[in-house]
């Protein structure tokens, strides 16, 4: 399956040992050579890199390493093509606009057929330049977005209302774990994923917070702090060997500058509140 990565820090940071560990999983020999991305936002608008090929042997990817701007908040894929042919329409995260915002998001997992169908998950205005169920699904969301951000920047609680919502049905079309954010606030799902062992099971995704208060590179980010930090990071397998904390199936994170702002348990829709009634 493909691989997610976010972070988010309450400091501008440079991206070293992280983007490194990100990149094994892309390995030409291994299942994650069809792509990969890598978003980061800086004054008002967003940064992406993209390209269809394997990250780990990808020479841009070693030059964002050591070239990219500092950013408090980056988005990053690597793609295991299962919709879709190799191409670069169909690499994420993908990037979009509304209410003058630049919106990114990626998706690990596989959706069925009916997130292809406009009548059950309208797009309005937002139309797909892949082939991909993730670009049809963030294609969703963004039209669901606009419409909350038409008169100007919604409420953090508003739009994590529009994430779980949309992230409780997505789910019902297959495993949906996912990174979005808008510049402000990030948000991340976890659904389920394939494991080691091959069996479609939680966690879909592991988060580390860790603060820093001492001078010095910290483990993964090139970044000399002098005070307090925040640090917020995420990704479908742990990148090292600290405590990452596996998150439960269906539920949605929302971060702000390294902090945890709001944990949405999963939401149970009614088909599925009746459902498990009648099992």
């Amino acid at each position: 399956m493909c691989e997610l990565l976010a972070i988010s820090t309450a400091q501008p940071v440079h991206l070293s040992l992280s983007l490194e560990r990100f990149a094994r999983h892309g390995g030409a020999e291994g299942p994650h050579g069809d792509g990969w991305g890598l978003a980061w936002y800086e004054q008002g608008d967003c940064q992406l890199i993209r390209e269809a090929a394997a990250c780990a042997h990808s020479e841009t990817a070693h030059w964002l390493t050591d070239r990219h701007r500092p950013s408090t908040l980056f988005l990053g894929h690597i793609r295991h093509a299962t919709q879709g042919e190799v191409a670069l329409r169909n690499t994420q995260p993908f990037l979009r606009e509304a209410g003058g915002v630049p919106h990114s998001f990626a998706h690990n997992g596989d959706l069925n057929r009916f997130i292809f169908n406009p009548k059950r998950f309208p797009r309005g205005s937002f139309a797909p330049v892949g082939e991909t169920d993730s670009e049809h699904a963030f294609c969703v969301l963004m039209a669901r977005m606009a419409a909350v951000w038409q008169d100007g920047r919604p409420d953090a609680d508003v739009r994590l209302a529009v994430v779980a919502d949309f992230a409780a049905r997505l789910r019902q079309l297959g495993p949906a774990n996912f990174i979005y954010s808008d510049g402000e606030l990030l948000f991340a799902h976890s659904d389920r994923r394939r494991q080691p062992d091959g069996e479609l099971s939680s966690p879909g995704l592991y988060w580390l917070q860790q603060s820093i208060c001492e001078t010095g590179p910290i483990e993964g980010l090139d970044l000399e702090s002098r005070a307090d930090m925040q640090t917020a990071m995420l990704a479908s397998v742990p990148l090292d060997d600290r405590e990452w904390e596996p998150l439960p199936e269906g539920e949605v994170l929302m971060f702000r500058q390294g902090q945890l702002i709001e944990r949405y348990p999963r939401l149970v829709l009614w088909q599925e509140a009746s459902q498990m009634l009648d099992d």
